[in-house]
């Protein structure tokens, strides 16, 4: 690699790290209560979370529906419908994932009755940033010709993202909460998204939908770190379903709802 280029690359992760990693959106919050929350640490990122390790560890299978933008949710103007259900499902498949990994029996569709669920999850999405193309292309093309862990952001035109979400028991109690809110950083990215990602890595939404994965780990890791204090139900998620919301979130599309 030329001189010129890691000089560039060096000054990019000098100007990313000292740069804001958190941003706040102007929305009202959308948690069922916000008076357990306190403030709290998720890889380096400030957030206010809520976890009853006791209720969490009982609980085997959670009812989880779509992500969905929260009302009055703040987010940039124009963004076209179906870009933000493309951001809508991929939360909730990044969600839902994480949450398999923890050990739930996750299930996109309500079981009936409602007593074959221990609990439900609520996520919602409060605030969306895009992000500048330029400058998001010439970091990805960096990411590639720098090998490494990090992926150097160049400090403009950042993307971001904020999202709310909360698990209740079956009497609709507040079990786990957390409020989250990001740039996409130097390090979100870990170094994977990068040019090989496609025309997606390089679309006004590519730093939303990279930090879609950062929110999935606070949360599972929230739940997943309570559950291990004592012993836990362990259930398991059936293969597939988390590629499930597409098609959900295609047909409430179509219905208009």
């Amino acid at each position: 690699m030329s001189d010129l280029v890691w000089r560039l690359a060096l000054l990019l992760i000098v100007a990313g790290a000292t740069s804001a990693c958190t941003t706040r959106f102007d929305a009202p919050s959308s948690l069922s209560s916000s008076e357990q929350l306190i403030a709290g640490e998720r890889r380096l990122l400030a957030v206010e979370e809520y976890a009853d390790g006791p209720a969490l560890a009982t609980m085997g299978r959670l009812y989880l529906p779509p992500v969905t933008l929260a009302a009055g949710a703040d987010i940039d103007p124009d963004i076209p419908p179906a870009r933000l259900d493309d951001v809508r499902r991929q939360l909730s498949r990044d969600l839902c994932q994480r949450l398999a990994r923890a050990g739930f029996d996750v299930r996109p569709v309500a079981s009936a009755p409602a007593v074959d669920r221990d609990g439900e999850v609520s996520a919602m999405i409060n605030g969306i940033r895009r992000n500048n193309v330029a400058t998001t292309g010439v970091s990805r093309l960096i990411g590639v010709a720098v090998p490494g862990p990090l992926n150097p952001r160049v400090p403009l035109g950042i993307g971001a993202l904020g999202v709310e979400a909360e698990i209740l028991d079956g009497e609709g109690r507040q079990v786990a909460a957390i409020r989250w809110a990001s740039q996409n950083h130097l390090a979100s990215g870990g170094g994977v998204t990068t040019i090989l990602g496609g025309t997606d890595a390089f679309s006004d939404l590519a730093d939303v939908m990279d930090l879609s994965s950062v929110f999935a780990d606070a949360f599972g890791d929230l739940v997943e770190e309570a559950r291990a204090d004592g012993e836990t139900v362990e259930a398991e998620t059936p293969r597939g379903t988390c590629d499930a919301y597409r098609e959900l979130i295609d047909a409430a599309a179509q219905d208009g709802s």
